[in-house]
């Protein structure tokens, strides 16, 4: 009797093994398929008429005295595609753009840097304004959307100026308003 404990404990030790060991593979797979990897060419068997889009976000918290606050964050999208498909479908490129960082926790804390005119009074670029005694140091929605749109649509117009047929947009939108760019890169096909 005790034969046949030991007998079945050691049948599922040898089909458990494996079966771990391809459920862990098949799942590192998976990931590796669903993280965004910016390459310098598209996707295999892209169709002419599609446009890729691909967010990469990183953000920190500090925890300090029993409250959480933003650190430091970064969001960069590259949009890969036909250069006359960007530009075709430009409007629905900026609004799944606008509404993703919409919904971002970080969309808060995007700071606006102040700006001094030629008569040395300070102003700030939101849009919003802003009362004499405490300036709000952060740009509003509408201010951050505006800014998402003017520079998509600048790599959108270099990008018809490129010798490439397909392109890559690389935006970047950091914790500053002022140094959001999108740029514009021609790909090999």
């Amino acid at each position: 009797m005790n034969d046949k404990k030991h007998f079945i404990v050691i049948v599922l030790l040898i089909v458990t093994v494996p079966t771990i060991t391809i459920v862990a593979i098949d799942n590192l797979i998976q990931m590796l398929q669903q993280k965004p990897i910016f390459a310098q060419s598209l996707p295999s068997t892209p169709s002419s008429s599609s446009v890729y889009i691909a967010k990469d976000a990183t953000n920190s918290y500090t925890i300090s005295s029993g409250s959480s606050s933003i650190g430091t964050f970064d969001t960069s999208y590259t949009i890969l595609g036909n250069v006359s498909s960007i530009k075709k479908t430009s409007d629905l490129v900026i609004s799944t753009i606008t509404k993703d960082y919409d919904s971002s926790p970080t969309i808060g804390y995007v700071k606006v840097v102040a700006q001094t005119n030629a008569k040395g009074e300070t102003s700030s670029s939101s849009s919003s304004p802003q009362p004499s005694t405490l300036a709000n140091p952060f740009a509003d929605k509408a201010t951050i959307n505006q800014k998402i749109s003017t520079e998509i649509q600048k790599a959108i117009a270099s990008s018809m100026k490129s010798t490439f047929a397909n392109v890559e947009i690389k935006c970047d939108f950091g914790m500053e308003l002022s140094d959001w760019k999108c740029s514009t890169h021609g790909l090999l096909e």
